[in-house]
């Protein structure tokens, strides 16, 4: 406080000095507000930031250094913070309002030359602000969490509905009194992870009751089982757990009513869900499963199921098959010896020519690759490609054949013959920067000049490209790699995308022209794509030619060339050098 007094006094005397009314009326006005502030003002952080900037008032009207002026600023910038925080809006208004007139006065002073002593008229602002009770933020309420007790710890949507027990007991006991002709019929939805990664999985947790009671009201009929519940009610519909529901429908009176149940189900569950005010769709697919073998169990139903949707992940309603079942066993068989493959003994390279139409000159030759299997014989790469992904190795096959291709390259090249060779690359694994840098180390290794090797990939994989696999698209041409697209017809394409695609040769399916008796209907489609395409400067090819007739028909389209059995059937490539000998000697002799 004698600080206080002291500039007060020594200020005062200053403007009796200078003979100016103002200093000492605003000197004055900043003594008396600051000590009516501090005896009001209960906070003690702002009672601190009033004196504070009292005193820098008061030094400022008795030095009247530049300096005090910052340190003027920045207490009352820290005074504002604090005003915030209250719950007092008049105060927070006359401390903003200090603030501001702070600026003016001082952007005033540096463009007018004003007095610097007016800065302290902000002061007196903030210091008024005091009078106003500053109420300190009240302490939150404390609510008392009571206990959760089991029930509610175990409590999901779901929770009424019957679990995979009850089902299995209602089949049972419906087996022994009826003949075993009913359906077991599984639901399983799809499109959940997006709704609990992006909406929180409480708000998942309601989709998924929302959609069990579509599907419940769509059961109604006497001939779905009831099942039991936890709750003592009657339910026509189970929970498996996770995503997955269970009916069973018998098929005594009508022999396809769960066709008629599993369709109804899916146009319900077509309708958009409104939750959380955000509009989601949910994806159902169903299998089922025919109780016409009284040795399955239930279990193996189940597991019926479970194996017709996991081995059609792109059918909607999938009908199980005996035959399914020998699949899995067949593919878990060569899944482990899989496991033990060598890649030099049991895998071969086979070759088919690419024909011009124009000249009727190989283009290039196909290079497909084959597995001596040790008891199903030679097996062609679509019997096994899915099972080199899920045994994870699409990548190691992939450069085991890139190399053998690029060894086989430059024996051609060696030999004097200058032709492209082209290797299928079957999944995404080419758009990986590990692999171009491979590819492009083997092209450097082997001296092959841009345009010795092509990679063919699936249409799918060029459809759902993303910048960066744009970019590596842009790499391999960059590093002499020739792009071609395979199986054009065999997959949904979108043709806004048709004319970006920047590759060298597009193959059109065997599908588009096998039935070229009756192709009035595709003509113009698949003309008006070849010409598109070859606006673009893409070479057509059309696979699967196997008749002077079908031959005709592909050229009378304008594509580039055609492959197929007419020409030559796949051959190994142990063989290639001689028989490309006797096609040019052969063809040589017709010219």
């Amino acid at each position: 406080m004698s600080l206080i007094f002291s500039l007060a006094s020594s200020s005062t005397q200053l403007v009796n000095l200078t003979s100016d009314v103002v200093p000492v009326f605003l000197a004055g006005s900043v003594f008396m507000a600051m000590i009516c502030a501090l005896c009001v003002t209960r906070n003690p952080i702002l009672r601190l930031s009033l004196v504070v900037n009292g005193v820098l008032g008061l030094a400022i009207l008795s030095l009247g250094l530049p300096w005090l002026v910052i340190l003027l600023a920045l207490s009352l910038c820290f005074h504002l913070w604090q005003a915030f925080r209250t719950t007092n809006w008049l105060a927070i208004i006359l401390s903003v309002a200090a603030a501001i007139s702070f600026a003016v006065l001082y952007s005033a002073h540096l463009l007018l030359d004003n007095a610097l002593y007016w800065l302290v008229f902000s002061v007196v602002i903030l210091s008024v602000s005091g009078f106003f009770n500053y109420e300190e933020p009240e302490d939150e309420e404390q609510v008392e969490i009571e206990p959760l007790h089991n029930d509610d710890l175990d409590a999901t949507p779901l929770t009424g509905l019957p679990d995979r027990n009850a089902l299995k007991n209602t089949f049972v006991a419906w087996s022994e009194e009826h003949s075993a002709n009913c359906a077991l019929v599984m639901i399983r939805l799809e499109g959940f992870n997006d709704v609990n990664q992006h909406i929180g999985r409480d708000f998942g947790d309601l989709l998924l009751a929302q959609s069990a009671t579509r599907i419940k009201q769509q059961l109604s009929v006497d001939a779905v089982l009831s099942i039991p519940s936890s709750a003592g009610k009657a339910e026509k519909l189970a929970h498996l757990g996770g995503l997955n529901f269970a009916f069973i429908c018998s098929l005594e009176e009508q022999k396809h009513l769960h066709e008629q149940l599993i369709s109804q189900i899916k146009q319900v569950t077509l309708k958009p869900f409104n939750v959380a005010n955000c509009t989601i769709e949910v994806k159902v697919r169903a299998s089922y499963v025919n109780c016409d073998e009284p040795e399955y169990s239930f279990e193996n139903l189940i597991s019926f199921a479970n194996l017709a949707l996991d081995s059609n992940p792109e059918r909607a309603i999938v009908p199980y098959h005996p035959q399914m079942m020998i699949e899995q066993l067949e593919q878990q068989a060569r899944l482990r010896e899989l496991a033990h493959l060598d890649f030099a003994s049991e895998l071969e390279l086979y070759f088919q020519p690419v024909i011009r139409n124009s000249d009727e000159h190989i283009e290039f030759l196909e290079l497909l690759l084959r597995w001596q299997h040790p008891k199903q014989g030679i097996l062609s790469a679509n019997k096994f490609i899915d099972d080199i992904r899920v045994a994870g190795l699409s990548y190691p096959v992939a450069a085991y054949v890139i190399e053998r291709a690029a060894e086989l390259a430059m024996a051609l090249r060696m030999e004097g013959i200058e032709l492209p060779l082209s290797i299928n690359v079957f999944g995404p694994e080419m758009l990986h920067e590990e692999f171009i840098e491979f590819v492009d180390r083997i092209m450097t290794e082997h001296r092959l000049e841009p345009g010795d090797l092509i990679i063919e990939c699936p249409l799918d994989l060029f459809m759902s490209l993303d910048d960066q696999g744009k970019a590596m698209v842009a790499r391999l041409n960059s590093i002499g790699i020739k792009l071609c697209i395979d199986g054009f017809g065999d997959t949904p394409i979108w043709l806004a995308k048709l004319p970006n695609l920047n590759v060298e040769y597009i193959k059109v399916a065997a599908s588009l022209t096998a039935d070229f008796a009756h192709q009035s209907q595709v003509r113009s489609l698949v003309s008006g794509m070849v010409d598109m395409h070859n606006q673009n400067n893409a070479k057509v090819i059309c696979e699967g030619v196997e008749t002077l007739e079908q031959l005709k028909f592909v050229k009378s389209l304008n594509t580039y060339a055609a492959q197929g059995y007419y020409f030559n059937y796949p051959l190994s490539s142990v063989g290639m050098m001689s028989w490309l000998k006797q096609w040019r000697l052969e063809h040589q002799g017709e010219s």
